[in-house]
């Protein structure tokens, strides 16, 4: 580790599973930290989160201090069931193994996000929010192929996480992390019913020159603030 900054997420997370002998994550891009930590350094690298290659691999540069709410929202409610996670069991066997990093920084004295959180609490909070989100996600998605097939001429396109602004009329404003002005984005009723202010949305969306459409769909969570 360099002495000079903080020791980073991903160089932590790799003393941790071989500290406590984690069985290699096959199948990731992180095999070395094993299943449960892979699956949240994966999500923290799509988060945006400071990051850098080591390996030809993407890994997380950014210290645990740097862990936010929202991340554990993107993990809980978006990344895991848009990575098929679903079982009640795997995802409890994932949130144990990351409580128990988190506790093993702490007893090392390494600052981190999220030390004044109730663990549990918010993990039943942003759980009873996970089924309205999924279903966001495949009415979203739906809503793409709907777009695509009316074949419309894209001049450009936008690639963001985006948070809802406001919801009016048949209208969502929205705000990527990359773009100051908002988006416009005519949505169905039935989607707009379910979108709450400052959800965020992993979408793409085009540019006809008259109007944002949605091309693309990926994970909904919402805004988790502690």
């Amino acid at each position: 580790m360099n002495s000079e900054r903080p020791a980073s997420i991903y160089e932590l997370m790799r003393e941790y599973a071989i500290l406590n002998k984690l069985p290699p994550a096959l199948e990731s891009l992180t095999p070395e930290l094993g299943n449960s930590l892979s699956l949240l350094h994966s999500c923290l690298v799509e988060s945006g989160i400071e990051r850098e290659e080591v390996d030809g691999k993407p890994c997380v540069a950014a210290p645990p201090a740097e862990i936010n709410s929202n991340h554990l929202s993107h993990f809980l409610v978006g990344f895991l069931p848009f990575n098929s996670i679903t079982a009640k069991n795997d995802i409890n066997n994932a949130l144990f193994e990351i409580y128990s990093f988190f506790h093993w920084l702490d007893k090392r004295g390494i600052p981190r996000g999220l030390a004044n959180l109730d663990f549990t609490k918010a993990v039943r909070e942003l759980s009873s929010d996970q089924e309205r989100c999924l279903r966001l996600s495949h009415l979203l998605d739906d809503e793409t192929g709907r777009v695509l097939e009316d074949q419309m001429e894209i001049m450009d396109t936008v690639a963001d996480i985006f948070s809802v602004v406001k919801i009016e009329g048949e209208f969502a404003y929205l705000r990527g992390r990359k773009y100051a002005e908002p988006f416009r984005l005519r949505l169905p009723s039935h989607i707009l019913r379910l979108l709450e202010p400052k959800d965020h949305l992993d979408l793409v969306l085009g540019d006809t020159a008259e109007k944002w459409v949605l091309l693309e769909a990926g994970q909904v969570f919402p805004d988790y603030e502690i």
